[in-house]
Protein backbone atom coordinates (compact mmCIF):
# COMPACT_ATOMS: atom_id res chain seq x y z
CA UNK A 1 0.00 0.00 0.00
CA UNK A 2 1.17 3.61 -0.33
CA UNK A 3 2.57 5.89 2.39
CA UNK A 4 -0.70 8.81 1.64
CA UNK A 5 -1.95 10.45 4.96
CA UNK A 6 -4.35 12.90 4.04
CA UNK A 7 -3.54 14.87 7.11
CA UNK A 8 -0.27 15.73 5.56
CA UNK A 9 -1.29 16.89 2.75
CA UNK A 10 -2.29 20.24 1.57
CA UNK A 11 -6.03 20.64 0.52
CA UNK A 12 -6.96 17.22 1.75
CA UNK A 13 -5.73 17.43 5.03
CA UNK A 14 -9.49 18.54 6.75
CA UNK A 15 -11.91 16.14 7.60
CA UNK A 16 -14.71 15.55 5.83
CA UNK A 17 -12.84 16.39 2.64
CA UNK A 18 -13.11 14.14 -0.63
CA UNK A 19 -10.36 14.93 -3.35
CA UNK A 20 -10.84 13.57 -6.83
CA UNK A 21 -6.81 14.36 -8.50
CA UNK A 22 -5.94 14.96 -11.96
CA UNK A 23 -7.18 12.08 -14.44
CA UNK A 24 -9.81 10.97 -12.23
CA UNK A 25 -13.14 10.52 -13.50
CA UNK A 26 -16.13 10.09 -11.05
CA UNK A 27 -19.56 9.53 -12.10
CA UNK A 28 -22.48 9.60 -9.89
CA UNK A 29 -23.73 12.40 -6.51
CA UNK A 30 -21.73 13.18 -4.19
CA UNK A 31 -22.95 14.51 -0.73
CA UNK A 32 -20.22 15.75 1.32
CA UNK A 33 -20.81 17.77 4.65
CA UNK A 34 -17.70 20.40 4.50
CA UNK A 35 -15.21 20.01 1.34
CA UNK A 36 -14.88 18.65 -2.05
CA UNK A 37 -11.89 19.27 -4.04
CA UNK A 38 -11.81 18.65 -8.13
CA UNK A 39 -8.58 18.69 -10.14
CA UNK A 40 -10.09 15.84 -12.13
CA UNK A 41 -13.56 15.18 -13.75
CA UNK A 42 -17.18 14.72 -11.87
CA UNK A 43 -19.72 14.05 -14.26
CA UNK A 44 -22.95 14.16 -11.74
CA UNK A 45 -24.59 16.29 -9.19
CA UNK A 46 -22.55 17.32 -5.97
CA UNK A 47 -24.17 18.99 -3.07
CA UNK A 48 -21.40 20.16 -0.34
CA UNK A 49 -20.69 23.42 1.69
CA UNK A 50 -16.99 24.23 -0.09
CA UNK A 51 -15.97 23.56 -3.30
CA UNK A 52 -12.73 24.08 -4.95
CA UNK A 53 -12.78 23.03 -8.66
CA UNK A 54 -8.40 23.12 -9.54
CA UNK A 55 -7.39 24.72 -13.00
CA UNK A 56 -7.34 20.94 -14.08
CA UNK A 57 -11.16 19.95 -12.81
CA UNK A 58 -14.40 19.67 -14.78
CA UNK A 59 -18.02 19.30 -13.02
CA UNK A 60 -20.87 17.77 -15.57
CA UNK A 61 -23.82 18.57 -13.65
CA UNK A 62 -26.12 20.41 -11.25
CA UNK A 63 -23.92 21.81 -7.66
CA UNK A 64 -25.33 23.16 -5.21
CA UNK A 65 -22.85 24.95 -2.32
CA UNK A 66 -22.58 27.29 0.41
CA UNK A 67 -19.17 28.32 -1.54
CA UNK A 68 -17.35 27.84 -4.55
CA UNK A 69 -14.07 28.85 -5.72
CA UNK A 70 -13.90 27.71 -9.07
CA UNK A 71 -10.64 27.78 -11.18
CA UNK A 72 -11.44 24.90 -14.24
CA UNK A 73 -15.17 24.15 -15.69
CA UNK A 74 -18.75 23.81 -14.66
CA UNK A 75 -21.07 22.74 -17.04
CA UNK A 76 -25.26 22.87 -16.28
CA UNK A 77 -25.99 24.65 -12.69
CA UNK A 78 -24.40 25.87 -10.32
CA UNK A 79 -25.91 27.48 -6.88
CA UNK A 80 -23.97 28.83 -4.84
CA UNK A 81 -25.70 30.74 -1.58
CA UNK A 82 -23.18 32.26 -0.17
CA UNK A 83 -20.47 32.98 -2.24
CA UNK A 84 -19.39 32.19 -6.12
CA UNK A 85 -15.44 32.81 -6.85
CA UNK A 86 -15.39 32.80 -10.47
CA UNK A 87 -10.84 32.87 -11.04
CA UNK A 88 -9.56 33.83 -13.99
CA UNK A 89 -9.07 30.23 -14.86
CA UNK A 90 -12.60 29.42 -14.71
CA UNK A 91 -15.64 28.88 -16.92
CA UNK A 92 -19.03 28.13 -16.18
CA UNK A 93 -21.41 27.41 -19.05
CA UNK A 94 -25.06 27.13 -17.61
CA UNK A 95 -26.84 28.50 -15.45
CA UNK A 96 -25.97 30.29 -12.11
CA UNK A 97 -27.42 31.06 -8.93
CA UNK A 98 -25.45 32.95 -6.30
CA UNK A 99 -25.28 35.14 -2.80
CA UNK A 100 -22.15 37.26 -3.78
CA UNK A 101 -20.30 37.12 -6.41
CA UNK A 102 -16.77 37.54 -7.34
CA UNK A 103 -14.69 36.99 -11.18
CA UNK A 104 -11.49 37.64 -12.05
CA UNK A 105 -10.01 39.31 -15.38
CA UNK A 106 -10.47 36.23 -17.76
CA UNK A 107 -13.15 34.62 -15.86
CA UNK A 108 -16.04 33.14 -18.22
CA UNK A 109 -19.57 33.16 -17.43
CA UNK A 110 -22.04 32.30 -19.85
CA UNK A 111 -25.77 31.43 -19.42
CA UNK A 112 -28.30 32.31 -16.98
CA UNK A 113 -27.01 34.02 -14.11
CA UNK A 114 -29.55 34.79 -11.06
CA UNK A 115 -28.81 36.38 -7.12
CA UNK A 116 -30.36 34.78 -4.34
CA UNK A 117 -30.70 38.06 -3.00
CA UNK A 118 -32.73 40.16 -5.28
CA UNK A 119 -35.16 37.22 -6.11
CA UNK A 120 -36.08 36.58 -2.76
CA UNK A 121 -36.67 39.92 -0.90
CA UNK A 122 -37.46 42.65 -3.82
CA UNK A 123 -40.83 43.04 -5.54
CA UNK A 124 -40.97 45.66 -8.25
CA UNK A 125 -44.67 46.71 -8.54
CA UNK A 126 -45.84 47.53 -12.16
CA UNK A 127 -44.99 51.07 -13.92
CA UNK A 128 -48.03 53.41 -14.14
CA UNK A 129 -46.26 55.61 -16.83
CA UNK A 130 -45.38 55.20 -20.38
CA UNK A 131 -42.00 53.93 -20.62
CA UNK A 132 -42.10 54.66 -24.32
CA UNK A 133 -42.37 58.79 -23.69
CA UNK A 134 -39.25 61.46 -23.36
CA UNK A 135 -38.94 63.33 -20.05
CA UNK A 136 -38.46 66.72 -20.69
CA UNK A 137 -35.30 68.63 -19.25
CA UNK A 138 -35.58 70.42 -16.04
CA UNK A 139 -33.14 72.66 -14.54
CA UNK A 140 -33.79 72.49 -10.66
CA UNK A 141 -33.19 76.09 -8.92
CA UNK A 142 -33.49 77.13 -5.38
CA UNK A 143 -34.27 80.30 -6.23
CA UNK A 144 -37.20 81.79 -4.58
CA UNK A 145 -37.67 83.51 -7.46
CA UNK A 146 -38.20 81.68 -10.44
CA UNK A 147 -37.97 84.55 -13.26
CA UNK A 148 -34.69 85.22 -12.30
CA UNK A 149 -31.81 82.62 -13.54
CA UNK A 150 -28.62 82.49 -11.10
CA UNK A 151 -25.37 82.58 -13.36
CA UNK A 152 -25.64 78.58 -12.07
CA UNK A 153 -28.53 78.32 -14.50
CA UNK A 154 -26.76 80.81 -16.91
CA UNK A 155 -23.83 78.36 -16.91
CA UNK A 156 -25.80 75.15 -17.17
CA UNK A 157 -27.78 77.13 -20.14
CA UNK A 158 -24.71 78.54 -21.81
CA UNK A 159 -22.73 75.16 -21.39
CA UNK A 160 -25.53 73.57 -23.09
CA UNK A 161 -25.77 75.45 -26.19
CA UNK A 162 -22.54 75.73 -26.97
CA UNK A 163 -19.99 78.34 -27.17
CA UNK A 164 -20.67 81.00 -29.77
CA UNK A 165 -23.80 78.98 -30.70
CA UNK A 166 -27.26 78.82 -30.73
CA UNK A 167 -28.70 77.28 -27.65
CA UNK A 168 -30.64 73.80 -28.94
CA UNK A 169 -34.75 74.15 -28.44
CA UNK A 170 -35.08 72.07 -25.81
CA UNK A 171 -32.92 74.64 -23.69
CA UNK A 172 -34.56 77.41 -24.72
CA UNK A 173 -36.32 79.05 -21.67
CA UNK A 174 -38.69 81.58 -23.36
CA UNK A 175 -38.76 78.95 -26.33
CA UNK A 176 -37.85 81.33 -29.06
CA UNK A 177 -35.50 79.88 -32.09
Amino acid sequence: MSDFDPKKSGETGQASCAYFGEGVVFKGSINAPEKVVVHGTVDGEIIVRDLLVGPTGTIKGKVSVDQADIQGKIFEHIEAKVCLSLRKTGRIEGSATYGDIEIEKGGVLSGDVSTIKGSANIQTPPSKTQGNLPLPPQVVSSNPNPTEKTNIENNKLSVAGGQGGQRPPLFNPDNKK
